[in-house]
C-alpha cells in the first residue's frame, strides 16, 4: 500500500475525490436531465450539493472538458456541450442524419465544386478507369452553424451527368442521388487515422493550426456494388464521435483489402 493512500473497510482503496467529483457531476446532468447549452450550478454551490471539495471539482471539470463534455466560459460559468453526431460504422453513413439524430440542425458551406478527370491515383484507389468523369465536391459541414468537418467527395460522374446544377449549400448530396438518379449508398468501407490540421484545414474548423484532427477516407457503393463515391473527410474531434455495433460485419469487396492495408 503507497504511504498515505486512502482505504476503506475491507482493504479496498477509496474512490479518489476527483473521480467522486466527476461522478457526481455526470449523475447531476443525468438527474436533472441537462442538455447542451445548459450550465452547471456555481463551483461552490455544486461542490455542496455532491459532497467533494472545490479543487476535486475543479479537478473533474477539467477532465470533463478535456473530453469535449463540459466548456467553461470566462465570466459566465460552466456549460454542458451539445451532443455530438455520431458515425456508427455498421450503419450506412449520413452526415446530415448524424446530425438530426442528435437534435441538431446540419448544413454545409461549399467550398469548392468541379468537374474533372480521375488521375491514376483515384483510379487505383477507387477502381475507376483513368480519365473517368469526376464531380468533385469539397464542403464544411455544419452543425448549428458551427464547423465540424470538411469533406471532398470525389463522384463516380457516369452515374450522375448533370450533378453540377444543384446547389450543395442548400440540398444534401445524398438525397440529390437519390431523387434525381435513383441511386442510394448502402455499403461502405472506412479508414480513420489521426492527422494535425494545417493552415487552411484550421482556418475552416475554427481550431489552433496543428491541431489533432480524425482524418477518414472512405469507399461508398451502390446495391450493386458499383462505386458511387470515394470521400476524404479531416474531422474536428471535439465535435464529432465515431462508434462501432458489435455482431454486424460488413462484407468488404476484394478490391479494397489493398486499400484498406495500405
Amino acid at each position: 500500500m503507497t504511504k498515505g493512500q486512502d482505504r476503506v473497510a475491507g482493504g479496498i482503496p477509496a474512490t479518489p475525490p476527483r473521480d467522486r467529483a466527476e461522478e457526481g457531476i455526470l449523475y447531476y446532468i443525468q438527474r436533472y436531465r441537462l442538455t447542451g447549452g445548459d450550465r452547471l450550478p456555481a463551483e461552490r454551490d455544486l461542490a455542496e450539493e455532491l459532497g467533494v471539495s472545490r479543487t476535486a471539482l475543479r479537478a473533474a471539470i477539467g477532465r470533463l472538458e478535456s473530453a469535449h463534455m463540459l466548456e467553461r466560459r470566462h465570466g459566465a460559468g460552466t456549460f454542458i456541450c451539445p451532443a455530438k453526431p455520431v458515425n456508427i460504422f455498421e450503419d450506412t453513413y449520413s452526415y446530415s442524419d448524424s446530425v438530426r439524430a442528435v437534435g441538431r440542425v446540419p448544413g454545409s458551406r461549399v467550398i469548392s465544386a468541379r468537374w474533372k478527370a480521375a488521375d491514376a491515383t483515384l483510379a487505383e484507389r477507387t477502381g475507376l478507369a483513368e480519365g473517368a468523369p469526376i464531380f468533385e465536391l469539397c464542403r464544411v459541414r455544419l452543425a448549428d452553424e458551427h464547423p465540424v468537418s470538411i469533406e471532398t467527395s470525389s463522384i463516380n460522374g457516369s452515374l450522375c451527368p448533370g450533378i453540377d446544377r444543384f446547389d450543395f449549400g442548400s440540398e444534401e448530396l445524398y438525397r440529390v442521388l437519390e431523387r434525381a438518379y435513383g441511386i442510394r449508398v448502402e455499403h461502405g468501407i472506412e479508414r480513420i487515422s489521426i492527422s494535425r490540421a494545417n493552415g487552411d484545414e484550421a482556418d475552416y474548423l475554427g481550431i489552433a493550426k496543428g491541431s489533432p484532427v480524425f482524418f477518414e477516407s472512405a469507399l461508398e457503393y451502390d446495391a450493386e456494388r458499383t462505386l458511387v463515391e470515394y470521400v476524404k473527410t479531416v474531422i474536428n474531434p471535439a465535435r464529432y464521435r465515431f462508434a462501432s455495433l458489435s455482431g454486424r460485419q460488413e462484407v468488404m469487396p476484394k478490391e479494397v483489402l489493398a486499400w484498406l492495408n495500405a
